[in-house]
């Protein structure tokens, strides 16, 4: 086999390998929505941001979310609690870190701002069936 072909099809293996780990990358930045758990390491470093990372845990059973609003141009990020009402941890860990509550919220709940304008942070409690939700709005 000639040295050329050898490197063409070197190079091809190369960008076919390339292509193969760089494809769920490239589907999920146009993804419009990602429901997934910490397990799946792949979406959970991708999508979920640091707030949601470090928020704490008050539920042994729950989920992440992520949409990709058109409309209104949002990106909501959440995380899910079942099997629970009790929010206080997590009111807590958002004072720590700055938080303040508001007003006005773009998802039902308690609402509350950091530092960033752009993003706020919702905190609902359902209580049939039990579930505490921490929604992330960001307005790029």
């Amino acid at each position: 086999m000639k040295t050329s072909t050898k490197i063409l099809l070197a190079t091809i293996v190369i960008i076919a390998a390339g292509l193969v780990y760089a494809w769920p990358y490239v589907k999920m930045d146009f993804a419009e929505s990602a429901n997934y758990t910490e397990q799946d390491k792949r979406r959970y470093e991708f999508f979920t941001p640091e707030l949601l990372k470090k928020i704490p845990r008050v539920s042994e059973n729950y989920r992440f979310g992520y949409s990709n609003v058109t409309g209104p141009d949002l990106l909501i990020y959440d995380v899910t609690f079942s099997g629970t009402t009790d929010a206080s941890r997590i009111k807590t860990y958002l004072e720590e870190n700055g938080y303040k509550r508001l007003g006005v919220c773009d998802i039902e709940g308690e609402c509350w701002q950091g530092a960033d304008p752009k993003t706020s942070v919702s905190v609902g409690v359902v209580s049939k069936p039990e579930t505490v939700i921490v929604s992330v709005v960001e307005k790029p």
